[in-house]
């Protein structure tokens, strides 16, 4: 037989073990699915390696931090600082996916890097020049691992080896003994070559045990944030579908993503048992969510309803659907509430024009109706059970209300195809309070109030808390110092919130600095608890 043994990863190294890490990357998959869809759209096959990585268009995009679903550039500190660094090319898209890393937030390498790229930092030095053919390529900063090991080489005369297993002793537990053999080491062969104790002190405080990106790394990743946003410039619809299909991955939510997908022209519609397939799909220059899509579907429950739609044919009637599916009472709750059983209110009003909002409630009570569970005898055998007439049992119910199929639709999918929350709560705010969309008009130092669906909460360094607010136009990034976040830090667990700050404009970014912030949820009748007397 075989034996399995786990190893610490150190240990295994130090036991002369190849280690090897496979990463599993979800983007790919969305890049390919959406290179397919391309492909039977169009019956063009795009090859991804031979775009033009040159297209100002796209870059223009990544300026303007549209990268939301975009493979390494869409988290909040990355769209911080791809506005900043600003690339134009993949040498500098590498840069930006390794900046983001926490070894090169050592001794504030990114604000250097950045400072020194775009020219703010003209004057700039190595610490020593023998420092140059390690990091000249990265205006001083060592961005990537590699360097670290190339300053080993040039500035102290240490063979790769010893650079890289210096290296590696940083990122160890109880290294002290470790970095000290190596501090002396080093220093001493910097002195050989005539660097001076100061200059080589410096060069080794670069050294350290943060995780960086290896440049081949960088690279690989950089070339690959491209071509997703080229495919979403370019390709939208395939874009979406690819990334709905591939999910959870990322940062956002399947709304947030929604959202981003209708600001660039896809219109997403609900799950429909007749149209839908297990995952997302185009259907006539939509994208039409999948059945997986519906809260507690997954393959399993899916795939046989879709099965029997194509062997029997679609479902005529919310009866036909239940008698040939046998899906549950939760499940058929549940795709009612998605809007994916809509085709089906026909019995309470058999005169409603389908193109009109069918009613939900008589699906629900409908399927109460005749619902039967099916069970099995001990002897295996299965119970039979008849339909019941449910004409006469069925009463007119009340429409629910736009909130009612909103809140529906969020329990059940997660996503409000027809627009955003903030657009049903915006009446009922402070005039004041203005659109994500706003805050580029006004100045450094403004002050301004913003309100939004909380998508994102961070807290990276223990002082700071950074907060994304969406509303139906777009995001607001909110900064809350450590003072501010002692005093609201109950308000920001809420959902829903409405900041008032000061406008922070820097090289191209733009925050909200928060002074006051309040939940809004309380004030929203729809979401308080009904009466039911």
């Amino acid at each position: 037989g075989r034996y399995i043994c786990q190893w610490d990863k150190n240990a295994a190294k130090d036991a002369g073990f190849v280690k090897i890490d496979f990463l599993a990357l979800g983007a790919l998959s969305q890049l390919t699915e959406a290179l397919e869809l391309i492909r039977k759209q169009t019956e063009k096959r795009v090859d991804i390696s031979r775009i033009n990585f040159e297209d100002q268009a796209v870059y223009a995009d990544i300026h303007n931090a549209d990268t939301i679903g975009v493979f390494q550039i869409e988290s909040a500190a990355q769209i911080q600082t791809v506005t900043r660094l600003r690339p134009r090319n993949l040498t500098e898209m590498a840069w930006e996916v390794s900046a983001v890393r926490p070894g090169v937030g050592v001794n504030e390498g990114v604000t250097l890097l950045i400072r020194r790229h775009m020219g703010k930092d003209p004057d700039w030095q190595f610490d020593h020049p023998l420092e140059e053919p390690a990091l000249g390529r990265t205006y001083g900063v060592p961005l990537y691992q590699d360097q670290l090991v190339e300053l080993a080489i040039h500035v102290a005369g240490m063979s790769a080896i010893e650079g890289d297993q210096m290296r590696r002793a940083f990122t160890r537990r109880n290294n002290d003994r470790h970095i000290a053999h190596w501090k002396e080491k080093f220093i001493a062969g910097a002195l050989s070559k005539g660097v001076l104790v100061d200059a080589a002190e410096k060069v080794f405080g670069k050294f350290h045990g943060m995780y960086q990106f290896p440049e081949a790394h960088a690279f690989a990743f950089g070339v690959t944030a491209y071509q997703m946003s080229w495919l979403k410039h370019y390709w939208s619809l395939e874009f979406f579908v690819g990334l709905f299909n591939n999910q959870p991955m990322g940062f956002y939510n399947l709304e947030t993503l929604k959202e981003d997908a209708v600001r660039h022209g896809v219109t997403v519609l609900n799950p429909d048992v007749n149209l839908s397939g297990e995952k997302a799909v185009i259907e006539n220059g939509a994208l039409r969510m999948g059945l997986t899509h519906v809260a507690k579907l997954n393959t399993a429950t899916a795939v046989p309803v879709i099965a029997e739609r194509e062997a029997g044919g679609e479902f005529v009637s919310l009866a036909s659907f239940m008698s040939r599916t046998g899906v549950q009472q939760e499940i058929l709750d549940l795709l009612s509430n998605a809007g994916a059983l809509d085709r089906f209110d026909e019995i309470a009003d058999p005169y409603r024009d389908p193109s009109t909002v069918a009613n939900r409630r008589h699906l629900r009570w409908e399927s109460g109706l005749r619902y039967r569970p099916r069970g099995e005898k001990k002897d295996g055998s299965r119970q039979l059970t008849f339909d019941m007439p449910v004409e006469q049992d069925m009463v007119a119910l009340y429409e629910e209300s736009d909130w009612d199929r909103m809140i529906g639709e969020y329990i059940s999918t997660g996503v409000y195809p027809q627009g955003h929350l903030m657009q049903k709560i915006r009446p009922l705010l402070p005039k004041n309070v203005i659109h994500s969309e706003e805050v580029r008009n006004y100045a450094n130092g403004d002050r301004i109030s913003v309100a939004g669906l909380v998508i994102r909460r961070q807290k990276p360094n223990g002082k700071s808390v950074f907060i994304t607010l969406e509303d139906e136009l777009g995001h607001s990034p909110l900064v809350l110092w450590s003072a501010i976040y002692e005093r609201f830090k109950l308000e920001i667990k809420e959902s829903l919130l409405m900041a008032t700050g000061m406008v922070s404009r820097r090289d191209g970014t733009i925050n909200i600095v928060v002074e006051n912030i309040v939940s809004i949820k309380e004030t929203i009748p729809q979401f308080q608890s009904k009466d039911w007397d």
